[in-house]
């Protein structure tokens, strides 16, 4: 999440937009102009190590955020603010902008609940009735919400939010953060087929590891990111083949999509994933969910996009891509160039226009 807010604050910033960002505390890497840290660098260890559950940065946070609502002529508030932070912008009299960073929790509670009776366990999600019902009232406090995909904005239409305060955006990638070099021979080389993202039921690894095993690619599964233990509770004897690659957390990550000729991305649940924005930046072929594809890959132009419960569809998928360095080469192609129209900059500059262009509706 720090990722998006901070590239998009960044790049929505010009001389008619200024932007000032709020938070509890920050590490180095997070800290720009515009950021405002309610900790302190100094006392972040501290007050953290004294309150785990970071309650007084929160109130120090809250503070300072009611100060700035004082000089603020908009409030750009993200999903997971408290309520309280909401009912304050509501007191000041600003017009609320909020992102929404994934579908409505109404939309996704039921998604959820039946992946994981599929899968044999009982749900894990952790979005609770009480949470549904605080986002309810949250969004209900909102004058436009960002929707960064189109089921994003489908699920905000089948909560009753009117067409015109569903903002249909996107997210982004980072051509600074995204410049690793394809350094392996492209003749003869045994395909690698690459997952980014927690490897929970959420985001389909158990399907995608199933998947794998009966498709039977004379290749490589790389996955990169953290291993839950619902995962090695359904899916767990596929880790342990020699074809399959188990990364854990990677630093470089470019340098993951740029050794891959494929991406495999079998989510249930997702707003705009970064990661797919990634890989068609690096060309690769890649085959998701509806979920997955976020505002960038269509099927058959793009990529390939199969429903999350396709396994047949899912399998031929991979097969095709493995083997078709034509096919892989033609989406890849297509990925790359449309990805260029998703960069931060340019996603941000396009947010800055949905602000001008809603607050003139408002006032006229």
């Amino acid at each position: 999440m720090l990722t998006h807010c901070l590239s998009l604050c960044e790049h929505m910033r010009s001389q008619d937009l200024e932007v000032d960002l709020y938070v509890p505390s920050s590490d180095r890497d997070g800290r720009r102009s515009f950021t405002h840290d309610a900790v302190p660098p100094w006392l972040k260890a501290g007050c953290y190590r004294l309150n785990r559950s970071g309650a007084v940065a929160m109130l120090a946070l809250r503070r300072q955020f009611r100060r700035a609502l004082k000089r603020a002529d908009v409030a750009y508030i993200w999903a997971a603010t408290p309520e309280a932070f909401y009912l304050d912008v509501k007191s000041s009299g600003l017009p609320p902008f909020v992102e929404r960073m994934n579908c409505h929790r109404a939309t996704s509670v039921p998604i959820l609940d039946e992946a994981y009776r599929r899968a044999g366990l009982p749900p894990a999600h952790g979005i609770s009735a009480a949470s549904l019902l605080e986002e309810r009232r949250k969004l209900a406090l909102a004058d436009w919400i960002f929707a960064p995909s189109p089921l994003v904005v489908k699920s905000l239409l089948d909560e009753g939010h009117p067409p015109e305060k569903v903002l249909a955006t996107s997210y982004g990638w980072s051509p600074e953060r995204m410049t690793a070099e394809r350094n392996r021979a492209e003749v003869d080389v045994r395909p690698r087929i690459l997952f980014v993202g927690t490897l929970n039921i959420r985001k389909g690894a158990h399907l995608l590891l199933n998947r794998w095993a009966a498709a039977e690619i004379d290749g490589c599964l790389d996955l990169c990111g953290q291993v839950t233990d619902e995962i090695r509770r359904v899916a767990g004897q596929h880790l342990q083949r020699p074809d399959v690659k188990f990364h854990g957390h990677v630093p470089n990550i470019a340098q993951a999509y740029a050794d891959s000729d494929v991406f495999a991305f079998p989510t249930f649940e997702e707003g705009g994933p970064l990661v797919t924005y990634e890989a068609a930046a690096h060309g690769l072929g890649i085959v998701t969910t509806p979920m997955g594809a976020g505002a960038i890959i269509r099927d058959g132009v793009e990529g390939l996009v199969r429903h999350p419960y396709d396994d047949e569809g899912w399998i031929q998928a991979l097969r095709r891509l493995a083997a078709n360095r034509e096919l892989r080469s033609r989406l890849g192609t297509a990925a790359r160039v449309r990805a260029q129209a998703f960069t931060w900059s340019k996603v941000g500059g396009a947010r800055r226009e949905l602000v001008v262009q809603a607050l003139g509706r408002q006032r006229f």
